[in-house]
Order: structure tokens, then C-alpha cells, then sequence
């Protein structure tokens, strides 16, 4: 059973085809889990519109039957929640975070896995309070968790979690923030009080979670900046893109691993000054023979950076735009005086899409073995426009991707769209 779907619901007309959860070798991924039915719409059974007032609050209720609806599939798949590694969790309020905390713990006995939470514009669907991503362990893998970091960075005591975990030779770095002991953005990560210049906040905030959060629970856990096989950036401040690259790159001594880079509006993370949170996969440094870089000719928002690693038959790949050299690609663009011939979504798609068929191919693998695709986008409008562009085949297979929108600039005018891939190598 090395590569099978689970769950397979349709939505819309039925022909928009979801793939919650995938087996993958020795392992599961859980992607887009909201609390709906198989149609798709919000279950009314958790909302109970006709009981507002009822206890527990409705993020709550959501995060129970999502919580439900993932231990069922993760043991179907071989696997089950105490082999969780990894969650990531995207909200469009708040204050649906600390319910969402309560039912996390219960769910999980308490042993929260690595986590990442990042507030955003809207979910694909309006009236419910939260957006899931897991990725578990197989039970045939034989992996353990051992968890690293505890006590050594601090996280908020309302959210649980550990700050690193190894699961196998895969390790596992929570989401961070350049925070210090007391939960505030550290001063070594700000400009100066009273001072309009001197340092760069972005670079500041960077330098400071890089060696301060990141190396050191990469150290804990047995590993190092070179391993690190794949980076969820988010920055708050969209036109900070440049100078955090500088920070970003000259870290990894300008061999960049796989990093998917999103905007979020600010503020969008627990600490409400930070502008930057960072997650990290890496290798454990007893394993670093079987790390694999895939090298192919595709354009990337920087030139420094690999298009993705391969390590015990994950694909971790960049995060992909429809660009080429710094700019949207040539058929990206609609003439002025003829704008309704052309789709700039779905030529954006098709632009990212043939980057990512020739990155997986390069790996070895094709697009059919896809374990997640998140489309962040600037516009949720955007997303059936861009969801037809993919290869008709594996849309009626079904798609394990989630949509999130962001922000209203991806960095680049007229940008739509930024996919972030993991794929499987058989």
C-alpha cells in the first residue's frame, strides 16, 4: 500500500474532487480539513445556528469534528493520532484559535506535535472558524516520536505544543517567532526604541529566529541548517520580501533549501509585532547520505534556491508562482484593449503547474503522486478558475489541496496564486 486515498468527497457540482487524506510509503497527510460534510458545506449539526449560545463555543465544536474525522482516516491509513508530527492551522479570526487550543489537547492526550498558526483573509468556506494540515507516521514505519527543544524555547502554554520533534530520521521545527523568554519580540529583533534607522527590522527579526530559534532546536533534535529539507516562511509585510531574502539566503550561505514564502496581513501571528514565522522539515544529521537534491532548470522567486529536496521518499518542493525573470510570465499578462480572451488565473496555474511536472519528474516522481497542494491565494474568487487548470485526469482522481486567501498583494502585481507542493517518490 504505497500510495492510497482516503475519504474522497466532492464538492460544488461534484466536480471539484477532495482527497483529505493521503498514505504516502510511511506516511499520511491530512490536508484541508474543515468541518463539512462530503458536499462540501459547512455541518450544520456543529455550527447549530438555532444555538449561538451554546457551550462549548463553535471553533470548539469544529475543532472536535475535525479532530474526529482525522483520527478515523489516520486509522484507516495505518496510523493514528499519537503518531501525529506535524500541524498547521490557518484561521480567519483569532479568536477562534485558544477554543480550537482546548479541543487540540483533548484530542491528543496532551502531546501537541510541532505546530504552526497563521491568521488569513478567508477559507473556502465563509462560516466556519478554521483550516487543518496534519501529517502522521505510519504505524508499519516503526517510527517514535521523540520529542527536542522542550525547555530550551519557549512556547505559550495555551497552545501545548512541542517546539521540535524527530519522527524516524525527520525532524520536526514548530512554527517560531523571534521571540524571547517572555513571549514578546526580543529587542535584538527591533529597531532600536526611538530610532527611524538602524538595522532593518525584517533582517533583524530574521537573523534573531534563525540563530536564536531555528538553530537552536535544529541542534536539539540532532540536526543543522543544511539539512533542512523544506521552510514555510509567512511575513506580514509583503514588501519585506527583499531584504528577508538577504537575511534567508546568507544563513544558508546562499544554497537555499526548498522554501515556500506566503504574506499574511499583519498582524497574523500569535505575537502581535512579529512580522515573520518560520516552520522548518529537516534531516537528522545521521542521515544526511540520504538527502537528495533535485536540480531542474524552472524560475523561482530567487535564483539561490534548490526547487526540492528528496529524503526517504518525500518530495519537498519550493513554493511556485507564475513568474520568470522577477516579473509575472509572459502569458500571464492581458492586453489592455483585449482583456477578455486571456484568464491570468489560469495561466498562472498552467505556468506553475509545468514547473512542477518538470520538478517532479526530475525527482523521479510525477504530478499523480501529490501528497498536498495549498493554493494561497489573493483572491478565494481565483481558486475554481486556477483548480481546472490542473490536468483533467487527476482532478477526477481528486486533489488532496486546500485554498486559503492571504492578502491582496503576492508580492508581485497581478500575482494570483502561490502553490506550495509536497509529493511522494515511490
Amino acid at each position: 500500500m504505497p500510495f492510497q486515498r482516503y475519504g474522497i468527497r466532492r464538492y460544488g457540482n461534484g466536480d471539484i474532487i477532495h482527497v483529505p487524506f493521503v498514505r504516502a510509503g510511511h506516511w499520511v497527510f491530512g490536508t484541508g480539513l474543515r468541518a463539512v460534510r462530503p458536499n462540501g458545506l459547512a455541518d450544520p449539526a456543529v455550527l447549530r445556528a438555532d444555538h449561538p449560545l451554546g457551550a462549548p463555543p463553535q471553533a470548539q465544536r469544529e475543532a472536535q469534528a475535525i479532530f474526529d474525522t482525522m483520527r478515523r482516516h489516520l486509522e484507516e491509513a495505518g496510523s493514528g493520532l499519537d503518531r501525529v508530527a506535524r500541524l498547521d492551522q490557518y484561521y480567519p479570526d483569532p479568536r477562534h484559535v485558544d477554543p480550537y487550543h482546548v479541543a487540540r489537547k483533548q484530542a491528543l492526550a496532551g502531546q501537541v506535535a510541532p505546530s504552526t498558526s497563521v491568521i488569513v483573509d478567508r477559507l473556502l468556506n465563509l462560516d466556519v472558524s478554521m483550516d487543518v494540515q496534519v501529517m502522521a507516521a505510519t504505524a508499519a514505519s516503526g517510527y517514535t516520536v521523540e520529542k527536542a527543544g522542550t525547555g530550551k524555547l519557549n512556547v505559550p502554554q495555551t497552545s501545548g505544543y512541542a517546539p521540535c520533534l524527530r519522527m524516524g530520521d525527520m525532524i520536526f521545527v514548530a512554527g517560531q517567532l523571534a521571540r524571547d523568554a517572555s513571549g514578546n519580540i526580543a529587542p535584538e529583533a527591533q529597531v532600536p526604541a526611538g530610532q527611524m534607522w538602524n538595522g532593518t527590522r525584517i533582517k533583524l527579526e530574521t537573523d534573531y529566529l534563525v540563530q536564536k530559534r531555528l538553530v537552536p532546536a535544529l541542534d536539539a533534535a540532532g540536526s543543522r541548517l543544511d539539512l533542512v529539507l523544506k521552510a514555510q516562511v509567512y511575513l506580514s509585510h509583503h514588501e519585506d520580501l527583499p531584504a528577508f531574502w538577504q537575511s534567508w539566503s546568507r544563513a544558508f550561505g546562499g544554497r537555499v533549501p526548498p522554501t515556500t514564502v506566503v504574506p499574511v496581513r499583519h498582524p497574523g501571528f500569535g505575537t502581535r509585532d512579529a512580522t515573520i514565522e518560520v516552520n522548518l522539515v529537516a534531516a537528522h544529521e545521521s542521515a544526511a547520505d540520504r538527502v537528495r537534491d533535485v536540480e531542474c532548470d524552472v524560475s523561482l522567486i530567487a535564483t539561490d534556491m534548490l526547487p526540492a529536496r528528496v529524503f526517504d521518499g518525500v518530495l519537498f518542493v519550493a513554493g511556485l508562482m507564475g513568474i520568470e525573470d522577477g516579473g509575472l510570465c509572459a502569458g500571464c499578462h492581458v492586453h489592455p484593449s483585449a482583456p477578455f480572451y486571456d484568464d491570468p488565473v489560469q495561466a498562472q496555474m498552467r505556468d506553475i503547474l509545468e514547473k512542477a511536472a518538470t520538478i517532479f519528474a526530475a525527482a523521479g516522481t510525477e504530478l499523480a503522486y501529490v501528497t498536498r497542494a495549498l493554493h494561497f491565494h489573493a483572491d478565494l474568487a481565483d481558486f475554481r478558475r486556477g483548480y481546472v487548470a490542473w490536468d483533467p485526469g487527476l482532478r477526477r482522481t481528486g486533489l488532496p489541496f486546500s485554498a486559503i486567501q492571504v492578502a491582496d498583494t503576492l508580492f508581485l502585481p497581478g500575482a494570483a496564486v502561490i502553490l506550495d507542493l509536497w509529493g511522494y517518490v515511490p
